[in-house]
């Protein structure tokens, strides 16, 4: 499998390079779809140039070099005093001792600010340590947690057509590990108010308790049945249930229709008459359906919701 992969790597990057005269947006695509084979196969070294003949930006001959393969030594946290190490591992989708596959990297970084312990990652923060034996790496990830208390106000554009919410809430302490991992859970305290217009229309909400304390833990990536849940002396049990269900539905559908991202891919230019510092910028397509699936995600989001009635 590995021999058939770096064929297909190969191919695509002697298939670009074998059409010197391609338009800038069939060679992007080419390129494209090669870096995304090299990563797949832990091929951590992928570089390429375009050289240009004549005056003709269409005229582009690309060299592409492709490094050897690497797997994931050790994968290093930084700054997480107050979460636990293994609650970070369990969200990674790559694990140590794997191929090194770029894809699984940036999807365990999306998986990781989805959890909303620190700020947002990109492939840019992560610090990569190839050894000298040249087939492995180490991996450090540094996580700048967010505090641990928050508070939040929240009301509609035009008032009177919508609701009013004001919340506080407190991560806990360090203690324990995987589903007793205190870190992971947050008490909260919310106060809800809802215009007597909306009463009639949205009848669910008109059951929502004016007034809640609640201990929550939101849905973890790794620990999906074991997250994603609210307990509360004010919540029904049908009411904790519709909480359940909306959180493991909802983010089920964003797995399944989130669209993976990739980087821009600059291109270097190089040729007798080009400027120094010229670039091709390739960007990925954008899915023509990205509409469509956020629309189902929040259309399932408030069915589920007026369940709660």
């Amino acid at each position: 499998m590995k021999t058939l992969a770096l064929m297909s790597v190969l191919a695509v990057a002697s298939a670009a390079a074998a059409e010197p005269a391609a338009p800038a947006g069939a060679l992007c695509a080419q390129l494209l779809e090669a870096r995304r084979l090299a990563e797949s196969q832990g091929r951590l070294d992928f570089s390429v140039k375009v050289e240009v003949t004549g005056d003709s930006t269409d005229a582009m001959t690309p060299h592409v070099v492709i490094g050897s393969p690497y797997a994931v030594g050790r994968i290093h946290f930084t700054g997480h005093n107050t979460i636990n190490d293994s609650t970070l591992r369990r969200v990674m989708t790559l694990r140590e001792r794997d191929r090194f596959d770029v894809g699984k990297l940036r999807r365990s970084l999306a998986r990781l600010n989805d959890t909303g312990f620190g700020e947002p990652l990109t492939l840019a923060d992560v610090v990569v340590t190839p050894h000298a034996d040249g087939v492995t790496a180490d991996l450090t990830i540094p996580l700048r947690q967010r505090r641990r208390r928050w508070w939040s106000l929240s009301g509609p554009i035009i008032p009177g057509l919508g609701s009013y919410e004001a919340s506080i809430s407190s991560r806990l302490p360090a203690w324990g590990r995987g589903v007793v991992d205190a870190s992971t859970y947050l008490v909260a305290f919310n106060l809800l108010g809802v215009a007597r217009p909306l009463l009639g229309l949205l009848p669910f909400m008109s059951k929502a308790p004016p007034a809640m304390l609640a201990l929550e833990r939101p849905y973890l990536p790794g620990q999906g049945l074991l997250s994603g849940f609210a307990l509360s002396p004010w919540l029904s049990p049908r009411a904790t249930l519709a909480h359940y269900g909306r959180a493991q539905l909802g983010r089920g559908l964003r797995a399944k229709l989130d669209v993976e991202t990739t980087e821009v891919l600059a291109v270097p230019v190089v040729g007798a008459d080009r400027q120094a510092g010229e670039l091709l910028v390739c960007e990925p397509p954008r899915s023509r359906w990205m509409w469509f699936r956020h629309g189902v995600v929040v259309a399932a989001d408030l069915a589920i919701a007026a369940f709660v009635r």
